[in-house]
């Protein structure tokens, strides 16, 4: 099977909700590879196993057993700050892994997490790391060259077990470059629902400022979450999608995803969505940086790395407002 149809089969496969493709038996190691590879080994597997059995399949799904205990533990964990939260009505919310596997994916173990994510407003920061102390973990600062408070980025972890990660973020664009231009804290997350934390839109933007600024598009795993949070998008929010991206200023970030999930997964509307977003003068060349090819050749392939890296140097210099 040539790299091309691996590809485009990875993707079928790493879609949580597409229906599975039939795959040849001598593709199933090397698509488990490029699973892990891209972080989207969980589904992958699920897939997979329901038509072959090999020793490497076994042997992801018990690592995928051990990852999934994780994940119920942490999601014990979040509970607890979930309540902490709402009894003193703190400006703060749980974003990404347990809140995108309960709301996103159907079947939430497609979607393990080995940390928490907390946002917070200032006002936040303070009691959280109350609770956080009370349950036994410890802020962790580099000796050296630490960037927590300049990246807004607290880490919190159990010294018995530093597995256990729980990250407090004043702002999920943790570098000072390119929150020059854009910004996205806990005020822009509510702005963005409208006060509703559980809206679709929130869970939307979270997913876009995660690939596009937090990382680079590295894994595969990063777009099938914009593919979901996109899919649970009400017709209502599809329609106010494009002037929201406007306001919090990531037209240029949230296009951009939206034209990758349209090229690498079949999923109605994506494309058109993206095509109503406005980018700005930069979006063209965004689109030529990284393309498909360049995400799903992401974890090896160097010229990939340079046409990401461009790309967050595009990133840095787009005007305040333009994207």
């Amino acid at each position: 099977m040539m790299a091309a149809e691996l590809d485009k089969l990875l993707c079928r496969l790493a879609d949580p909700e597409a229906t599975a493709a039939a795959v040849p038996a001598g593709a199933v190691d090397r698509l488990l590879k490029l699973a892990r590879d891209h972080n989207v080994l969980p589904v992958v597997t699920r897939k997979l196993a329901a038509q072959h059995s090999t020793g490497d399949l076994r042997v992801a799904q018990s690592e995928l057993t051990i990852l999934v205990g994780l994940s119920m533990h942490l999601r014990g964990i979040a509970a607890k700050v979930d309540r902490y939260i709402a009894e003193r009505q703190l400006e703060a919310v749980i974003v990404k892994g347990p809140v995108f596997a309960r709301q996103l994916y159907p079947t939430p173990s497609d979607r393990p997490f080995t940390d928490i994510d907390i946002m917070v407003a200032p006002s936040a920061r303070a009691p959280i790391g109350e609770l956080l102390t009370g349950l036994g973990y410890q802020l962790f600062r580099k000796p050296l060259l630490d960037h927590t408070e300049q990246n807004q980025e607290e880490k919190w972890i159990q010294p018995d077990m530093d597995a256990l990660l729980i990250e407090v973020h004043g702002n999920l664009v943790h570098y000072q470059g390119l929150r020059r231009r854009v910004s996205f804290g806990y005020g822009e997350f509510m702005a963005s629902g409208q006060g509703n934390a559980s809206a679709g839109l929130p869970q939307f933007f979270v997913a876009v400022v995660h690939a596009a600024l937090g990382h680079k598009f590295h894994q595969l795993r990063l777009l099938v979450d914009v593919l979901q949070a996109f899919r649970h998008l009400t017709p209502d929010e599809v329609t106010a999608l494009p002037d929201m991206a406007r306001r919090l200023g990531l037209g240029l970030e949230a296009r951009l995803c939206l034209e990758l999930v349209a090229a690498l997964f079949e999923v109605p509307g994506a494309g058109a969505a993206a095509g109503r977003i406005a980018g700005g003068s930069a979006s063209s060349l965004a689109t030529r940086l990284v393309d498909g090819a360049a995400v799903l050749a992401a974890p090896t392939a160097f010229l990939s790395k340079v046409r990401r890296h461009s790309f967050r140097g595009l990133q840095r210099i787009v005007p305040r407002g333009a994207g």
